[in-house]
């Protein structure tokens, strides 16, 4: 059994990862560090990240991927929100040299109301969060369109929205974790991106991570 996994069975901090909270919590945020690394840095290497970029991540966690970003986007603004006041504490401690420069800006918030502008982001990305908005919404459908709506509304034109996720096809049976792939590349069109195209993850696995990609392209402006 890997050490990981002894920690989350000794802990019970299974039930943290939607929102972690206090000591638990915390001891989950270590974890997805530990567990996600991988998929951390291949969807940081996705986005292309260009020196002055403005980039939204959307559920930071302990914010590793925000940090690994930060040594790209060196004249840019990254920005982040999460649920968790417990991952807003943890990830800013990780980032606090960020911040305090104006670097980097993680706040408290939810997913369908991002407390940003109009065309604030060049990019947009999420990672393993999808799970959660169906956990804590009845309505996924009605709910995944208005996430993807805000995306599509605080991108810039030819912005670029990544999300990463294990799709339902990859889960163990019996359970469900995340929509179709199909499902959400649907859902992604429908909230007008373009270009909607999916890479595999980052090395082959029993359970294998994918990235549904799309672009806001000027064309979305005119419909």
């Amino acid at each position: 059994m890997k050490i990981s996994t002894y920690v989350e069975k000794i802990f019970n901090v299974g039930t943290q990862y939607y929102r972690p909270a206090g000591i638990r919590g915390r001891i989950a945020g270590n974890l997805m560090v530990q567990q996600h690394e991988p998929e951390n840095r291949w969807t940081v290497s996705l986005l292309n990240a260009e020196p002055t970029d403005h980039i939204l991540e959307i559920g930071f966690g302990p914010g590793f991927s925000i940090q690994q970003l930060s040594t790209l986007v060196t004249r840019g603004h990254i920005a982040g929100i999460d649920y968790s006041q417990t991952m807003v504490r943890a990830a800013s401690k990780r980032n606090a040299r960020a911040i305090k420069a104006g670097h980097v800006d993680l706040r408290y918030g939810e997913a369908a109301h991002l407390p940003f502008e109009d065309a604030s982001f060049d990019k947009v990305y999420s990672i393993h969060t999808l799970y959660f908005w169906l956990w804590s919404n009845a309505a996924e459908e009605l709910y995944f369109s208005r996430v993807f709506t805000e995306v599509h509304r605080v991108l810039k034109t030819d912005g670029i929205f990544c999300l990463t996720f294990m799709p339902r096809e990859q889960w163990p049976l019996g359970r469900e974790g995340a929509p179709p792939t199909d499902t959400v590349v649907q859902w992604m069109t429908q909230a007008g991106f373009a270009n909607t195209h999916i890479d595999m993850g980052p090395e082959k696995k029993t359970f294998r991570e994918i990235a549904v990609i799309g672009v806001k392209s000027s064309e979305d402006l005119q419909q």
